[in-house]
């Protein structure tokens, strides 16, 4: 990950992430799990990305922001269904801006870039959630213009419990 050159948001490119990216991409995970909750870590390895994000078709994507040739932050994003819509959208799972690159207009700057993204497969919207804990960020994001949902909560069964409802299907 780059230094502290801080050179301007315009000298700051964003791209498609690739197969060989999937390191940075784990690294700048661990770097967000690092911001968020101290001693935990990510779950996703090396392997997971390469598995799920750069396969035939690939379960998300990743747009990388670099700096003088370092990754500086990232946004992975995969695409939905809304049926109350008609329409697909895009789902933002992990939105990350290095510390010495943040309050410089990156995060929307990728944001952005995954809405553009999802535009040209036909997308209509952008969603994503957001920890409660996590203030900054959702102060940041009314800011860029999404809005707090108060008519839906995420709900989700997870680890053992999932495979027990798995293993209820006829």
């Amino acid at each position: 990950m780059a230094s502290s050159t801080n050179p301007s948001i315009d000298a700051i490119s964003i791209r498609l992430a690739e197969a060989n990216d999937a390191a940075i991409i784990r690294d700048l995970l661990a770097d967000l799990v690092r911001t968020l909750k101290d001693g935990e870590t990510c779950g996703s390895s090396l392997e997971d990305i390469l598995r799920h994000g750069f396969r035939d078709p690939p379960r998300f994507e990743a747009l990388i922001a670099e700096a003088d040739g370092s990754a500086v932050g990232m946004t992975l994003f995969f695409y939905n269904y809304s049926t109350w819509r008609g329409c697909l959208g895009v789902y933002v799972q992990d939105l990350h801006v290095i510390d010495d690159f943040r309050g410089r207009g990156l995060g929307r700057k990728l944001l952005a870039a995954a809405a553009q993204r999802g535009r040209e497969f036909g997308c209509n919207h952008l969603r994503l959630s957001v920890d409660p804990d996590n203030t900054l960020a959702a102060a940041f994001y009314r800011h860029v213009g999404l809005e707090v949902r108060k008519d839906e909560a995420i709900c989700q069964v997870s680890e053992a419990a999932f495979e027990r409802l798995a293993g209820e299907a006829p």
